[in-house]
């Protein structure tokens, strides 16, 4: 044999093992599932368009032992918002809607309270409209739209961002009015069917009057999902009414969603323009910036422009880096878990973050930062005891031991704290934690002059 096909024979083979053998990203997600309980999983990276990861994990259905693939169905709830954020942009780009258009353009009989509503305040949650919770007894949007115009608003419109509000059931009447078809039509005819996604769709799931009944219609490859009660797993259903199918229910594929975030890179169904108007946060009446953009949430990650939505908590978990031009997607059926899966995910394709060389602030109460110190370390075990808190954080307390563990249980220890900012009585504090190498955490603390800690909030940075 020539050593030119001996050669050839060899590149095929190691392609083939290297292909088949687990990575970084393999091995977080497999330990995060062992860790969380988590039976089934899928992920996808993008870069540039391109997917360069597509792997499952785990069994999509416990019962019958089905393995999860890219192809299985996840529900991905509150990501669903993505969907009609783009949606309600082409629009926008067709010229058939402007964001700044009133509501009250498109609703017959609108209440006077709602004169001042636009587009963007319903697709960025700050319409002022009532948040609660979702009514399976309404059979429709005009039936969800009835029912929200004998409701106050709980604050002007613009004043403040109010997650869990009645803004898309309001925005799918829009959508619907000015496509001229049903909102699931519309998703199909202008994203689904021109991006490939054939595992995407809705399960119509429904109550019979009596509540007794629960129906739904067959969804191909559908994973079931769970959730972990002390030492077993639960099947769990969270019933979308069709009314509030804009908001969250979206079932998909992670092959499907891929497919999605690559299209988010790139013209294919919004230009750069659209997509920047979408993934850009409306300022508050106070001039504040909104916490949510058009559809998606805004934020920061390791010093990089994120968007993103997730959706179960963490059924769904998707974000996008713009500027990197890199998407991750990672989609379970473990209801309890927090969305944090597609960071760790994205921690082996980002860059360190630029602050991590940052010194911080010369520390005038060194014992407050070794009481955190302490702390820390026990609050991601779940152990944090009472004695150490006093007010809001102490009433906290249980969830954040119940919940840190979760997120974070499985990060590298706690390598340093770096103290942000300072009040000038010490009471009030910022520090950055950096776990093993270049994971890291923004801890606002907030001390009673005793000692003790009286608010404490972890945010990612």
């Amino acid at each position: 044999m020539s050593l030119r096909r001996w050669s050839l024979l060899f590149l095929l083979g190691w392609s083939q093992w290297a292909w088949a053998a687990p990575d970084k990203v393999d091995a977080f997600l497999r330990a995060e599932m062992d860790r969380n309980h988590i039976p089934g999983a899928a992920v996808a990276v993008v870069r540039d368009g391109k997917v360069i990861k597509l792997t499952a994990y785990g069994t999509a259905n416990l019962e019958w032992k089905a393995p999860a693939s890219t192809r299985t169905a996840f529900q991905i709830a509150s990501g669903t918002k993505m969907f009609t954020a783009v949606l309600l942009m082409d629009f926008v780009g067709q010229g058939k809607l402007r964001l700044e258009d009133r509501v009250c353009q498109y609703i017959a009989e609108c209440p006077p309270a709602w004169k001042d509503i636009t587009l963007l305040h319903l697709a960025s949650h700050t319409s002022g409209l009532k948040p609660g919770p979702v009514d399976a007894d309404n059979a429709s949007v005009t039936a969800g739209i009835v029912a929200a115009k004998g409701a106050p608003l709980a604050s002007a419109p613009g004043e403040k961002n109010a997650y869990g509000s009645d803004d898309f059931v309001l925005l799918t009447h829009v959508l619907e009015k000015v496509g001229g078809a049903p909102y699931e039509q519309l998703l199909r005819d202008r994203i689904f069917n021109p991006l490939g996604m054939t595992n995407s769709g809705f399960d119509h799931a429904t109550l019979t009057e009596q509540h007794v009944v629960m129906t739904s219609d067959v969804v191909m490859e559908r994973s079931a999902t769970y959730q972990w009660k002390t030492d077993h797993q639960q099947q769990y259903w969270f019933m979308y009414p069709y009314y509030t199918l804009s908001a969250g229910g979206l079932f998909s594929s992670v092959m499907d969603m891929s497919r999605f975030t690559a299209a988010m890179m790139s013209d294919k169904i919004l230009n750069s323009e659209l997509r920047s108007a979408m993934w850009t946060q409306p300022k508050l009446n106070d001039g504040k910036p909104s916490s949510f953009a058009v559809g998606w949430t805004v934020g920061q990650y390791r010093g990089r422009r994120e968007v993103g939505h997730s959706g179960g908590p963490a059924l769904s978990d998707t974000v996008i880096y713009p500027d990197d031009k890199l998407a991750v997607v990672v989609l379970t059926n473990q209801r309890k878990l927090s969305p944090t899966l597609a960071h760790g995910v994205a921690n082996f394709y980002l860059p360190p973050p630029p602050f991590l060389t940052d010194s911080g602030i010369t520390d005038a109460a060194p014992e407050r930062t070794q009481v955190l110190k302490e702390l820390l370390p026990a609050l991601f075990e779940g152990k944090a005891e009472a004695r150490h808190f006093t007010g809001a954080a102490k009433e906290a307390l249980a969830d954040f031991n119940e919940w840190l563990p979760i997120e974070r249980g499985g990060w590298p220890r706690l390598s340093r704290l770096v103290l942000l900012q300072d009040s000038s009585d010490h009471l009030s504090r910022t520090y950055r934690a950096v776990y093993g190498k270049n994971q890291t955490l923004r801890w606002k603390v907030t001390f009673a002059p005793a000692g003790l800690i009286s608010e404490l909030e972890p945010t990612d940075e």
